[in-house]
């Protein structure tokens, strides 16, 4: 059985505003971090935060359970980020229970919930850690640009009347608003975990609180929505700058024992050498445990997803 997989890749997009600071006068903000290379020199690059393709995820997750039949709360449908916690049934359901039975509620009520986490607060604090984590997905030093591109919003209800223009004017001087936005292009490192042994499992008895049937459900449902997540990274911006999506590659790690399956940056150069030696220590430790398997484009990464997820019984 498949106890956790790692993803790291170097994901190219091209002409893309997956995340935004904000709006500074007529000028949106792009996302910039800092980045420290192993020779210590620092790097400003744009990086998409880890919150936006969670939600990527969790958008895609969410439709795949829901096809599959799986129980879904009214939070998780309408894609509020606090999925079953802000469901009254599930409240009232909760009042005067442990935190044990809230969390088994939670779990059984809701598989978004159980597999892209939330927090309930009200009375006893009950947390579901997600068993899904992404970090930061960075552009790698050298290979990703921002640019500022100049837009004018039309507005065709202030034209002024025909004949009362000047000839040459169709607006009045200043009515039409002129803002500058950003578009980013370059290769990104893309890191993310999957728990999936913890799918299903209540998090204060460890104990399953699902049947295997569904356990098994949802675990292919958090992989295919991965593999979902890299064939459409959905974000800010997509009306008009859908992201161009150039390639994908990288290395994809599986565990089946008490060991996690490895996770290393691709900002580093060799991150695919390093892993596969982080892999053949782990499987001294545990034989056969680690399976690392490369993939050199986005199809060669979907399909070993697709047969990740299949294997999963």
């Amino acid at each position: 059985m498949i106890r956790s997989l790692s993803l790291c890749a170097e994901v190219t997009l091209a002409l893309h505003n997956l995340n935004s600071e904000g709006n500074e006068g007529n000028q949106q903000q792009t996302r910039m971090v800092h980045v420290i290379e192993p020779s210590g020199r620092r790097h400003c690059v744009n990086a998409i935060s880890g919150d936006v393709f969670k939600h990527i995820f969790v958008q895609h997750l969410t439709a795949i359970l829901r096809a599959q039949g799986q129980p879904l709360s009214t939070g998780a449908i309408t894609g509020s980020a606090d999925r079953i916690t802000v469901d009254a049934d599930f409240k009232s359901a909760a009042r005067g229970r442990t935190a044990a039975e809230i969390q088994t509620e939670m779990l059984t009520r809701c598989a978004a919930t159980d597999v892209a986490g939330t927090l309930f607060t009200e009375g006893t604090t009950v947390p579901r850690k997600s068993c899904a984590e992404f970090g930061w997905v960075a552009g790698i030093p050298a290979k990703v640009h921002s640019q500022q591109h100049f837009h004018v919003k039309f507005e065709p209800d202030r034209r002024k009347a025909r004949g009362q223009a000047p000839k040459g004017e169709g607006t009045i001087a200043g009515s039409q608003t002129v803002f500058l936005r950003p578009a980013n292009s370059g290769v990104y490192a893309l890191i993310c975990h999957l728990e999936l042994s913890r799918i299903g499992v209540n998090d204060v008895t460890l104990e399953p609180v699902v049947t295997r049937q569904d356990q098994i459900a949802r675990q292919r449902a958090a992989v295919q929505a991965l593999l979902a997540t890299l064939v459409q990274p959905a974000g800010a911006q997509r009306n008009t700058q859908n992201p161009h999506i150039l390639g994908c590659a990288g290395v994809i790690t599986t565990s089946t024992s008490y060991l996690p399956a490895p996770l290393l940056s691709p900002l580093m150069e060799d991150f695919r050498i390093q892993i596969s030696a982080i892999a053949d220590t782990l499987n001294r430790v545990s034989p056969g445990s680690i399976q690392a398997r490369e993939f050199a484009n986005l199809p060669e990464g979907a399909a070993l997803l697709e047969e990740t997820a299949a294997t999963i019984n």
